[in-house]
């Protein structure tokens, strides 16, 4: 059996950039809480808010299998969930008639380059590599 390869550049700057996309979800997270956003006339819409709390720990998830080389597919669905969730925060704050801006896209800006990173060539490689050992041990 070979060694393991080291990780490769792009593969370490999407481990990188994912896991400092984590920091604005978990602040957005903890503001809409902590300040009761997302509070409709009935009370606070538990719905939303729990959508925007499993943002950041979706992300996370996918950093930890991303670095154990099980796949990078979950960096990916990580990536379009935090996209889902900036246009959930503009959708929401269009209704109550207040403007966000571009301020809820840069929320996913951190995953998308992550998963954009995670689906280079060289990455499959390292990824590939990691199965090919797994299945290897099996046998």
């Amino acid at each position: 059996m070979s060694a393991p390869s080291r990780i490769p550049g792009p593969a370490l700057a999407a481990a990188i950039v994912a896991a400092l996309g984590v920091l604005p979800l978990v602040v957005v997270a903890f503001l809409v809480i902590a300040l009761g956003g997302l509070e409709a006339d009935a009370g606070r819409d538990w719905l939303e808010t729990g959508l925007l709390l499993l943002l950041p720990l979706l992300q996370l998830f996918a950093l930890g299998w991303f670095l154990l080389r099980r796949g990078r597919v979950p960096l990916v669905v990580a990536a379009l969930a935090t996209v889902a969730g900036a246009v959930l925060i503009a959708v929401i704050s269009a209704s109550v008639g207040q403007s966000v801006g571009a301020g809820p896209f840069v929320l996913a800006l951190c995953p998308v380059v992550a998963a954009a990173l995670a689906m280079t060539p060289a990455v499959g490689r390292w990824s590939a590599e990691a199965r090919a050992a797994r299945r290897g041990r099996r046998a």
